[in-house]
């Protein structure tokens, strides 16, 4: 008897068991679970903290413009001048911003050259050469270094860089805004002068990499440096405020 209910509570263990394995089946069927490398996670999480900043800036633009039209609203009758004040002042405003005034402030300039030496320019090995020779890729690089670390206006030779501004190779030039310039390049900065120069000079910084290919970069802080406005037409064909029906 004790032997048959030994079997008896074996057979009923082994149901049991067999129950909770097929239940844990069949729930891990229902509920999967997805997994992302460190690389995607960090993805999603610039993107998200990107997102995060770009409905901020859109919230304080909004409460900025309905603070302007209400003082539009109030003041339409009896302040009419003060109206008119305040519109012209928006507009300078947007003009320094877009690059058609001359705007001077503290920065830096940055002078480059091709890494050649001045008594023996000619360098045989192709690759040697193409290491040590400034391109407009790299300029590029530096730029978007500039914007990163809060340059708020940037000329480049005497050019304004628009938003649209292209930076083409062009032979043994660089082409900005439909003009070709020439080596060596001249890059002024209008921002903060302490971490613009730290930045630039950090070890993991694009003008360190470029030292290293053996470019020759000068920088140099000034307490004023101007620049001048971009001079042509913006041209706007395809862009629009109204929604396509």
């Amino acid at each position: 008897m004790k032997l048959n209910e030994g079997k008896i509570f074996i057979f009923i263990a082994a149901i049991m068991i067999g129950i909770l394995v097929s239940f844990n089946i069949n729930l891990s069927t229902d509920n999967k679970r997805e997994y992302v490398s460190t690389k995607e996670y960090q993805e999603m999480y610039n993107k998200r903290n990107k997102l995060y900043r770009e409905v901020s800036d859109v919230r304080e633009d909004y409460q900025s413009n309905y603070k302007k039209l209400n003082s539009f609203k109030s003041g339409y009758v009896d302040k009419e001048k003060n109206i008119a004040d305040s519109i012209v002042e928006e507009l300078e405003n947007n003009k320094i911003l877009l690059g058609y005034n001359k705007v001077q402030g503290n920065g830096i300039e940055i002078t480059v050259r091709d890494g050649f030496d001045e008594l023996n320019p000619d360098i045989e090995d192709p690759l040697l050469r193409y290491m040590r020779t400034f391109h407009n890729t790299d300029l590029i690089q530096i730029i978007n270094e500039l914007k990163l670390f809060g340059a708020e206006a940037i000329s480049i030779n005497g050019q304004r860089l628009m938003s649209n501004s292209e930076v083409y190779c062009s032979s043994a030039f660089i082409s900005i805004n439909g003009v070709k310039l020439p080596a060596p390049f001249h890059i002024e900065a209008i921002g903060n002068t302490e971490n613009l120069v730290n930045s630039l000079k950090s070890n993991d910084s694009y003008v360190k990499r470029l030292q290293g290919r053996g470019i020759n970069i000068d920088i140099e802080e000034k307490e004023t440096i101007v620049i001048s406005p971009y001079i042509g037409d913006l041209k706007v064909n395809f862009l629009s405020s109204k929604k396509n029906k």
